[in-house]
C-alpha cells in the first residue's frame, strides 16, 4: 500500500519527522541510518535456524544527506528546510526545494522519514 498523495500546495507545510526507529552510526565523515527490516515469513524460524538475516538495512547519506536529515526534527516545516538549504548552498528557492523534495521522497520511501502534513481547514 503506498502512502496518500499530499496536494503540491500543502507540500510546504508538511513537517519531516525522522523515524525514531531509525539507528545512526558515524563512520568518520560519513553517517549511516539503520532501519528495522519487517519480518516476514521467510525471515522467522524455521528458515532463520539455517539462514541468518538481516534485521535491518543501512543507508549512508553524504553531507548534503545529513544536512537536510538532520534538520527533519519534527519541528521545522519542509518550506523551512528548503529556505534554510537554499540561503546555506546559495541557489534559489524552486531549485533547493527539489533537491530537498526529491530527497525526503526517497527517504520517505525507504521508511527514515515520515512527513506530516497539518490537516486541512474544514469546509
Amino acid at each position: 500500500m503506498s502512502a496518500p498523495k499530499i496536494e503540491p500546495e500543502r507540500l510546504l507545510d508538511a513537517v519531516p519527522t525522522a523515524n525514531r526507529a531509525v539507528r545512526i552510526e558515524r563512520r568518520g565523515q560519513s553517517v549511516v541510518l539503520f532501519v528495522p527490516i519487517q519480518p516476514s515469513f521467510w525471515t522467522g524460524p524455521p528458515f532463520s535456524w539455517f539462514l541468518p538475516f538481516r534485521k535491518e538495512r543501512g543507508f549512508a547519506l553524504d553531507a548534503l544527506g545529513q544536512e537536510v536529515f538532520s534538520a527533519c526534527d519534527g519541528r521545522r516545516t519542509l518550506e523551512e528546510i528548503v529556505e534554510a538549504f537554499a540561503a546555506r548552498h546559495r541557489i534559489r528557492f524552486h531549485e533547493a526545494r527539489v533537491s530537498v523534495t526529491q530527497f525526503l521522497r526517497t527517504l520517505s520511501e525507504r521508511n527514515l522519514v515520515a512527513l506530516i502534513v497539518p490537516r486541512g481547514e474544514p469546509s
